[in-house]
């Protein structure tokens, strides 16, 4: 699916830091959606960052003793923007994390589909692959794009093609500089937003200052006429150590045997003018948002199969003007009111059967020149 030349200007990718959907939205028990309900709620800002490398999400997935945070903010009183914009929007139920470990992996999946590790490099050594990216394939093509990073260029640094690019914001609030390039008609066909510390709601921030980032982000968009002609994908890189009750499946795995793909569900939510509300069970995961945005920016394909080969969302964008919209969001720093939740609640859609029979041994990485790093293997599980 391709939008119509011009229908939709901007896509905007904004990704938060570690928490899962069970964790983050318990306001949707009443919508339907499936959450968890009854878990202790944590307090805002969080006491800990639970442990979340691949080790820790192994013992998580086998079930070893209580390696997860067991815990639920009150949406409503912690991040009633985000409760509203579940509510009001396209809540992806069964969006999950694209590698079952930390962050570097999953910001990289989110930006090309793939990625040459399953940690977190080390501080001291920031490597440099020269793999396709999103923001690249937009380069490639003649679309206008920008990175609004952190201080560091995390994580378009990585990518060669990128690196040094003075399309890459870096600020400890690249927010801002996305609020002055709305609000002065500036804002590229693609924007990819990541927040620094505390704006990234990484425990143990206050995770209300990363939402209310994301909402004067958002409001800049409104203000400044695009609501109906944007859609923002805003998501979390990785399940932050906390738990969430859903089994995902078993799509890839690792030489060592472990699942890999999917990881634990992460929320998705997709909103703006033309994206169509409602709760959304299928699974995806962290390619579907670059596939999403070159269906919606009229893209040739990546050239990366877990993203070429993944279905991607525009469905849920409304391309002829006839279906039902979303209405805008309220003013940013204004009261926040739910929409009535429907009564009796309505059960929980089950769970959609695994969108493969057999799940296969993780993909080689592509390089832009077409040739391969291998798969990645640098976090190998010893098990029984």
């Amino acid at each position: 699916m391709t939008s119509p030349a011009g229908l939709i200007k901007h896509v905007v990718i904004m990704v938060q830091e570690n928490h899962t959907t069970d964790n983050y939205f318990l306001s949707m028990a009443p919508y339907g959606a499936n959450v968890a309900t009854g878990w202790p709620i944590t307090p805002n800002p969080p006491v800990a960052d639970p442990s979340h490398d691949r080790h820790a999400y192994y013992r998580w997935l086998t079930q070893q003793g209580s390696t997860a945070a067991h815990v639920q903010f009150d949406t409503t009183t912690d991040l009633p923007f985000y409760a509203w914009l579940a509510a009001s929007g396209a809540f992806l139920e069964n969006h999950c994390s694209g590698f079952g470990t930390n962050s570097t992996p999953n910001h990289l999946l989110i930006t090309g589909g793939q990625s040459p590790t399953l940690r977190n490099p080390p501080h001291n050594s920031q490597p440099v692959w020269d793999l396709p990216s999103l923001p690249g394939h937009a380069q490639d093509n003649n679309l206008s794009w920008k990175a609004y990073t952190g201080a560091t260029g995390y994580p378009v640094e990585f990518y060669q093609q990128l690196k040094g690019s003075a399309n890459i914001v870096r600020s400890a609030k690249p927010s801002q500089q996305f609020l002055n390039d709305a609000g002065a008609g500036k804002l590229p066909a693609l924007s990819m937003v990541w927040h620094d510390g505390p704006y990234d709601e990484h425990p143990t921030a206050d995770v209300s200052l990363g939402m209310d980032a994301v909402w004067q982000a958002v409001d800049a968009v409104v203000q400044a006429g695009s609501w109906d002609e944007t859609v923002f994908l805003l998501t979390w890189d990785d399940w932050g150590g906390f738990d969430d009750h859903v089994d995902t499946p078993n799509v890839e795995y690792t030489a060592d045997g472990v699942q890999v793909a999917y990881g634990p569900r992460v929320p998705l939510l997709m909103f703006g003018g033309r994206v169509r509300p409602g709760i959304d069970s299928r699974w995806c995961s962290h390619v579907s948002l670059p596939k999403t945005a070159i269906q919606l920016l009229g893209l040739p394909p990546l050239g990366v199969p877990r993203v070429d080969d993944d279905g991607g969302l525009a469905d849920l964008v409304d391309l002829s003007g006839t279906g039902a919209v979303m209405p805008k969001p309220p003013a940013f720093g204004s009261q926040v009111t739910l929409p009535p939740a429907p009564r009796p609640t309505p059960p929980a859609a089950p769970l959609p059967p695994s969108p493969v029979t057999v799940p296969k041994l993780t993909d080689e990485v592509i390089l832009r020149d077409g040739s391969s790093l291998g798969r990645p293997n640098d976090v190998l599980i010893t098990h029984p």
